[in-house]
């Protein structure tokens, strides 16, 4: 069987959409699945990094010109062109396929249903902002969101334990939970996504810079606007280590005490360890996840525009309460949502086999 992904990464849209995907995307390789990627090409896209991660990727026909999205809610503007025009160029490159997997929060149950006419195929669609779909799964990993906030015929995987974690989060569960309150020497990963476009980043270790027993990792790509700046700013500092890129997530959150980042698919990856944070939302669609870390709490969320005034106290807050907040954590995620995701694939996939 052969699953094609409809996925971007852009300097508007960041990175995560793509890195679950490719986490499933793995997962269903190891099944013995064929696997395509499609992409729209545009500044701060993935296709290299998919392509060199093992996969085979189209990149679909670049835009004209290019659309600015007038806010974080403008996903059109993420698209670059309608979601019907969207689907019409896709099947353009793509004219066979069992499955199709999308990622993206402007495409709709519109180019959903186009898809499904011409290629008669079951369609998957990940989300986290409960749209209406025309999908045969639908798999939303928020936190406390539940099967029925989506009015759907199709099956609906739903909350944090169908979240899209590789198995090496699930792997080092154990030893996490041997970890202690830090004291004197507390270590911060300051991780904001790949694009972190309002520069959240630098603003929190300037307003952090005067705290003595905190060292911070800081981890940002070269697809960030402010990557020059970070980096430059983290060589000049004696306690911040700057890298852009690291191929052992998990291993990197066992090695530190505290979190600093935004609330999107990361925040599983963070529960899963038991790694307390400070979450600083980035964009309206992670209002929600936001809302219900902090109600479970495991996180202390400070507003992007009340860094300098508030993330010093809430770090410290974190760290006087460390113990709560990563038992909470633990309580969250255990890791082994990807299988679970891939044992409904396989049995939709026996079903349909046992019809034939």
């Amino acid at each position: 069987m052969n699953f094609v992904f409809r996925v971007d990464a852009s300097v508007y849209i960041g990175s995560g959409h793509v890195m679950r995907c490719l986490v499933l995307a793995k997962a269903l390789k190891k099944e013995g699945y064929s696997i395509l990627f499609t992409c729209l090409p545009q500044q701060g896209d993935m296709i290299d990094y998919i392509a060199q991660q093992g996969f085979d990727v189209i990149s679909l026909t670049p835009p004209q010109s290019i659309s600015i999205p007038e806010n974080t809610e403008d996903y059109v503007a993420w698209l670059q062109r309608t979601p019907l025009e969207d689907a019409s160029d896709f099947l353009s490159y793509v004219d066979d396929a069992d499955w199709v997997i999308t990622d993206h929060y402007a495409i709709d149950k519109q180019w959903h249903k186009k898809i499904r006419g011409s290629l008669h195929c079951q369609i998957a669609s990940i989300d986290d902002l409960i749209r209406e779909h025309d999908a045969d799964v639908i798999i939303d990993q928020t936190l406390n969101r539940l099967a029925p906030d989506y009015h759907s015929n199709g099956l609906v995987l739903a909350g944090t334990q169908y979240a899209l974690l590789r198995d090496e989060f699930s792997n080092l569960r154990k030893q996490a939970s041997k970890r202690t309150s830090p004291t004197t020497n507390v270590k911060v990963l300051v991780s904001m996504g790949g694009i972190d476009a309002p520069n959240a980043t630098l603003r929190s270790l300037k307003a952090l810079k005067n705290q003595s027993r905190l060292s911070f990792t800081v981890l940002l790509s070269v697809r960030s606007p402010h990557f020059n700046a970070v980096q430059q700013w983290c060589s000049t500092s004696k306690n911040a280590e700057h890298i852009a890129f690291s191929s052992d997530i998990a291993g990197l959150m066992l090695e530190h005490d505290v979190a600093i980042g935004a609330p999107g698919s990361t925040s599983w990856e963070r529960a899963c360890l038991g790694l307390p944070s400070v979450i600083i939302p980035l964009a309206e669609n992670q209002t929600d996840i936001c809302h219900q870390l902090v109600k479970s709490g495991a996180s202390i969320k400070v507003e992007l525009e009340t860094i300098e005034k508030e993330l010093a106290p809430a770090v410290e807050n974190l760290i006087d309460n460390w113990d709560k907040y990563s038992k909470n954590n633990f309580f969250l995620c255990d890791g082994l949502g990807t299988r679970r995701v891939v044992e409904k694939i396989n049995g939709i996939n026996n079903e349909y086999n046992a019809t034939l």
